[in-house]
């Protein structure tokens, strides 16, 4: 089910992304906003093959070396589509938004993606 904006078009389904971890006993986050195709079918295809290499120990499981490989899967996914206000479909942020439909969370000691629906 599509929202639509005051005005009549629809909107993206748009989601965050956030990566935690958890190093000598101390929560830390990393957040990311994706302002369209933010729907499982979209994002799950782009950050499983990420988070094998995690699982099979090819990237780091820390939070700053690991959430680097996000923005390169966002630039990656842009491709020649590249509008160049954004550096692609995965955009650093603070924190939740308020228009997000989806929240993925990677956890990485469980080396997890998990998301819940906000419909």
């Amino acid at each position: 089910m599509e929202r639509k904006m005051w005005w009549g078009d629809s909107m993206s389904t748009r989601c965050n992304v956030v990566v935690k971890d958890n190093p000598f006993g101390k929560d830390r986050e990393l957040w990311f906003y994706r302002h369209s195709d933010g729907y499982p079918s979209s994002v799950l295809p782009s950050l499983e093959p990420l988070m094998d290499k995690l699982r099979k120990g090819e990237v780091r499981d820390n939070i700053s070396q690991f959430a680097g490989w996000i923005i390169v899967l966002g630039h990656e996914e842009y491709g020649s589509k590249q509008d160049y206000w954004k550096v692609g479909a995965y955009e650093p942020t603070f924190g939740l938004h308020g228009d997000v439909e989806y929240l993925y969370t990677i956890d990485l000691q469980k080396k997890t993606l998990t998301y819940e629906g906000f419909r």
